[in-house]
């Protein structure tokens, strides 16, 4: 590779006019996030937010004007955007503001799948063999604030006719966890229905995955399972405990927003967890 493939990570950020609990003003902490990332001097290719943009944005009521909001705020940065789709999003409108917003040099292939999903991938350095490609699925599998996705059975083929090209590294991202976490709460409730299933395919294909990296839990963990990497990103809003007898998802409002800086080499994938501290809103 002439250069390594960095990425930012985010995810959780929550967005809403209003707080959503005390001490937790997510549209303040969503501003304060861009902030920091646009003083970050270092190379980004490409910030990718793991889902749930907005809070209860997937509601009927819900105009999508949320969605489009912090969008917006974010693309202020100037760094291209992927996403995926979380419990909370508003899936058509979080669909029309990436295809709106995609850089012309970017070619975008979806995967076409009998119900309305936002799950493609893309190529971001054809000059390279293999070439390093960025997967991103969408297990949103219900209207409700259903935190259990399930990966629907038109991107399983897909998935595994993409993975048995030899020509072609992947970079996963998705919402949910597929694997336990080993956290009481986290393992009963936030997982993929068919998370075993999903980390099967990435086993039988791990040399061709660089990684798998997801959102949902709040906090920044990483592990390796069959030598595949797996790595969630932290929230800029709120954060949950996720320690293995932690039994509920008790709300914390750290003044702490997380990032992944990720780099994609030919030496393999680093992940590096950043972090800045937030301020109070100003009345």
């Amino acid at each position: 590779m002439n250069h390594p493939l960095r990425m930012l990570h985010i995810g959780d950020t929550h967005w809403a006019s209003e707080p959503i609990a005390p001490g937790i003003d997510s549209q303040a902490r969503l501003n304060q996030l861009c902030d920091w990332i646009a003083s970050i001097h270092q190379p980004i290719d490409a910030l990718i937010h793991t889902g749930d943009w907005v809070h209860r944005g997937q509601l009927d009521c819900d105009s999508g004007n949320s969605t489009r909001t912090a969008w917006n705020r974010l693309a202020q940065i100037g760094i291209p955007i992927l996403t995926a789709v979380g419990n909370h999003d508003n899936r058509s409108v979080l669909t029309q503001c990436f295809q709106q917003n995609l850089p012309a040099h970017w070619t975008v292939h979806y995967i076409h799948s009998k119900h309305p999903r936002l799950a493609y991938w893309l190529t971001l350095n054809p000059q390279t063999s293999p070439h390093e490609c960025v997967l991103v699925l969408d297990a949103r599998d219900s209207q409700d604030i259903d935190p259990r996705g399930r990966l629907c059975d038109d991107q399983i083929v897909a998935l595994e006719q993409l993975l048995s090209d030899p020509n072609r590294n992947w970079t996963i991202f998705l919402h949910y966890p597929p694997i336990p976490l080993e956290c009481d709460w986290i393992d009963r409730t936030m997982l993929l229905e068919n998370g075993t299933r999903l980390h099967a395919i990435f086993a039988s294909y791990a040399k061709q995955i660089r990684g798998v990296f997801f959102g949902h839990i709040h906090r920044p963990i990483c592990c390796v399972k069959d030598s595949v990497l797996y790595a969630s990103t932290g929230s800029a809003t709120m954060h949950f405990p996720n320690m293995p007898s932690d039994s509920a998802a008790i709300m914390q409002s750290d003044p702490v927003a997380f990032a992944n800086y990720i780099s994609i080499s030919d030496s393999g994938t680093l992940v590096k967890t950043q972090w800045t501290m937030l301020h109070p809103a100003l009345p």
